[in-house]
């Protein structure tokens, strides 16, 4: 293996017959791999319209070039399938240990195609694969699948790394998530939905073979200066002893923080309690990292006593803490982490369920909702409705049939649509546009929609690195429109690639490009140029918006919710609001899209 594999593994859930498909060499200097490999399969060998809880619509794990190598970032894999939630595009990227695993099997990828008649897992041994009956890990949470497996599987063979479903994903709730091992989860798009739709409890990897390299003596030298500019940067260091929940302060500050269901523009109180000190100082137990991860900045937690206590386990990110916390009006950290483990356990995405649930304490505010309509008190802050609310969500009992649907569906089912802060139906991540006019043109333009990682926009426009390899030097003013165009554009491709490639966005952050560029080059043996890396990125953007093009979603859909063009009075973003008009004519001429949003036909490469 130097890079690619060169094969994925299909798996045929309706007959059961597991084969080997050649992926030609000139597919991956295209599209690289992950996302951007998921994209050319939809479009070029299956049907990227069809229903995305049918049986034809493809479910696939896929790794990028660098996936199982050991250069720092290079841990996390990629899940592709059409979004159940927004009925369009969906892929999540993962990190943890899985997609390593599935490389040093031997293969760039699993993908799974029609459903299986009863409970089934994928055990994947080396080269070696067989479903396997899964009836009774059927009705199991995804920690307590993990352990059922763990104890069956993995004998005196090594370690074994799982991708499960919960509950939500066996009942079809339409955010359901994947997770990887215990606490790495692929949570947005719906995916564990798609999973369980086929009948697909888990896929079980033990990966026995080593990463090879084109260059072994080059990867050599790549890595170890790589790994000694993080070792040197304030940022890494940062991210490493904060978490990701680090940017809570500097997001209040800036105006970058949901709060009261996008309604305000501030809640300074809430720093007291929800911020890195607090969780370093409360509930840490311990800092771990993915696979080849020298960083490290996975948070492992314990709440002792009280209400939210629960046992050592992932720990909440900061896109959670936001969305389980200041969208909440909810200043306990112990009970946005009792929220994470539970979402974590049942497989939800932690992103959707809090906007589900932000809408609901909005909606009883106004009088259009009451406890005799929910069977719950959503008063705001109220976190014992809220982890009630997650339990019958999973579950999809009572009031939880409505909320499995998402918040885009509820609010418009409650008459009041604004309720929903989405694109394209994905709920918007912690970070709000009317601070950084340039993240809601990257939400419009995102391939699978509101989405902070399809670009790289929160990195460079929000100051944690700068690529002047490119142009892109900063700093960025966040709140105006001007030249953002042009900034999102290069960010776009710049995401794609990091897609594609499966590498952390927080790492490629700390590093310049050149260095992703002479990673890929010592890995593979491609004499790819960041130009010509940068044309992979739009290519794979193109495909993907062709897709949803296919899928009925164009100009139309290109545009931000309500709320997020309304501004707020308070707070580092008051009465700011970006100027969408104006950033989308300037995109839409860089990228040659026409009038309904459509790609050009010569843009597309199949």
């Amino acid at each position: 293996m130097k890079g690619f594999c060169g094969r994925y593994l299909e798996v045929d859930l309706e007959n059961g017959s597991i084969s080997e498909k050649p992926v030609a060499e000139e597919v991956f200097r295209a599209y690289v791999g992950g996302t951007g490999l998921g994209a050319y399969l939809l479009a070029k060998e299956m049907d990227p319209t069809v229903d995305p809880l049918s049986p034809q619509n493809p479910l696939m794990f896929l790794d990028g070039p660098l996936t199982g190598s050991n250069f720092p970032g290079s841990g996390r894999s990629s899940v592709v399938a059409l979004s159940p939630l927004t009925g369009l595009w969906g892929e999540c990227n993962v990190g943890g240990s899985f997609g390593a695993a599935v490389k040093l099997a031997g293969f760039d990828g699993v993908v799974f195609k029609g459903k299986a008649e009863r409970p089934v897992f994928l055990w994947l041994d080396g080269d070696k694969a067989e479903l396997r009956d899964a009836s009774h890990l059927w009705g199991l949470d995804t920690y307590q699948t993990n352990d059922r497996l763990q104890r069956e599987l993995r004998g005196d063979g090594g370690p074994v790394r799982t991708m499960q479903i919960g509950p939500a994903g066996e009942n079809g709730v339409r955010f359901a998530a994947i997770v990887n091992d215990i606490g790495s989860v692929a949570g947005r798009c719906g995916l564990g939905a798609v999973m369980g739709s086929k009948n697909l409890k888990a896929v079980a990897v033990r990966g026995g073979g080593r990463m090879g390299y084109a260059d072994p003596e080059r990867a050599r030298e790549v890595r170890k200066a790589v790994a000694e500019k993080l070792e040197n940067s304030i940022l890494a260091g940062t991210l490493h002893e904060m978490g990701t929940n680090g940017a809570l302060d500097t997001g209040m500050l800036s105006g970058d923080i949901p709060v009261k269901n996008w309604k305000l523009g501030e809640w300074m109180e809430a720093l007291d309690t929800l911020n890195s000190f607090y969780y370093n100082d409360h509930i840490l137990v311990k800092v771990v990292g993915c696979y080849a991860c020298t960083v490290r900045c996975k948070r492992v937690v314990k709440v002792e006593q009280g209400p939210f206590a629960m046992e050592e386990h992932a720990g909440p990110e900061y896109e959670t803490v936001c969305l389980m916390g200041t969208n909440l009006m909810n200043p306990s950290l112990e009970a946005v982490a009792k929220a994470n483990d539970l979402c974590n356990r049942l497989g939800m995405d932690t992103i959707a369920m809090g906007s589900v649930i932000a809408a609901l304490m909005e909606a009883q505010e106004r009088g259009m909702v009451g406890r005799e309509d929910t069977g719950l008190d959503f008063s705001w802050g109220n976190m014992e409705t809220a982890l009630e609310a997650i339990r019958l969500t999973a579950a999809r009992e009572g009031f939880g049939e409505r909320m499995a649907a998402g918040s885009r569906v509820l609010a418009r089912e409650l008459g009041a649509p604004e309720l929903a802060v989405t694109v394209r139906g994905l709920d918007f991540p912690a970070h709000d546009p009317r601070g950084f006019h340039g993240y809601g043109l990257a939400y419009a333009m995102g391939a699978r929609g509101a989405c902070h990682l399809n670009s790289t926009n929160l990195l460079i426009e929000g100051g944690m690195g700068s690529w002047p390899e490119i142009g892109l030097k900063g700093p960025y003013k966040g709140m105006t429109s001007k030249g953002k165009a042009e900034l999102t554009w290069k960010c776009l491709a710049v995401g794609q690639l990091f897609n594609s490639l499966c590498m952390c966005e927080f790492i490629g952050a700390f590093l310049s490009l050149n260095d992703q560029v002479e990673m890929m080059r010592a890995a593979t043996g491609f004499d790819w140029t960041l130009d010509e890396l940068m044309q992979c990125g739009w290519r794979i953007w193109y495909l993907k918006r062709h897709i949803l093009n296919l899928r009925g979603s164009g100009r139309n859909d290109d545009v931000l919710p309500p709320r997020a063009l309304t501004p707020t009075e308070e707070g580092a973003n008051a009465g700011s609001v970006p100027n969408m008009e104006r950033m989308l004519a300037e995109f839409y001429e860089l990228a040659g899209l026409d009038e309904e949003g459509r790609v050009p036909p010569e843009k597309i490469e199949l």
